[in-house]
C-alpha cells in the first residue's frame, strides 16, 4: 500500500500520524491502542522507540532490556513488544521497540521499519514530497 505526504517547504523532519497497539495476532482484535499525530521517521534510528507516553497510555510491561545510545553515552531502556500501524493502514506485528525519552515525539520510527519499506524523500522546488509503500517491491529508480 502506498502512502505520500506533500510538505509546505522544505521539512525539517519528516512527521506523520501512526498507531501504536498492544501487540496481537493478525485477524485478532487488540486490546488497547494509541493514536499519534507525531511519529518521526529516523533513518539514523536502527530501532523504533516509542515515548514514556504511549508505553504508560498502553500499560505495556517490558519483555527485556537492552543499552540505548544517547547523547552523551547509552542507557537502560525498555523493550516493548508492540504491533504498530504505519499511516497507509498497514500493520507491522511483533515489533521489538524501545521505551525512551522522546521530548517532542510519541514514535521514532527506526530503520528495523524503515527497511521493510520502499522509502522515499524528493525536495523539488523548495518543497518535501514523502512517499512509501509496504510491502517493498524494490525497482525504485530515479
Amino acid at each position: 500500500m502506498n502512502f505520500k505526504k506533500d510538505y509546505d517547504g522544505e521539512a525539517k523532519a519528516i512527521i506523520t500520524d501512526a498507531f501504536v497497539f498492544t501487540d496481537f495476532k493478525p485477524g485478532e482484535l487488540p486490546d488497547m491502542k494509541f493514536f499519534t499525530h507525531v511519529a518521526a521517521w529516523d533513518t539514523g534510528a536502527e530501532h523504533t522507540s516509542l515515548s514514556m507516553e504511549v508505553i504508560e497510555a498502553l500499560q505495556l510491561k517490558p519483555v527485556g532490556y537492552d543499552t540505548i545510545a544517547v547523547f552523551g553515552g547509552v542507557e537502560k531502556a525498555g523493550l516493548y513488544q508492540v504491533s504498530i500501524g504505519l499511516p497507509n493502514a498497514t500493520i507491522m506485528h511483533n515489533m521489538i521497540v524501545y521505551g525512551a525519552d522522546l521530548d517532542e515525539y510519541s514514535m521514532l520510527i527506526g530503520m528495523d521499519v524503515i527497511r521493510k519499506t520502499d522509502f522515499l524523500i524528493t525536495n523539488a522546488d523548495g518543497k518535501t514530497t514523502f512517499q512509501f509503500r509496504t510491502p517493498s517491491e524494490g525497482g525504485v529508480e530515479l
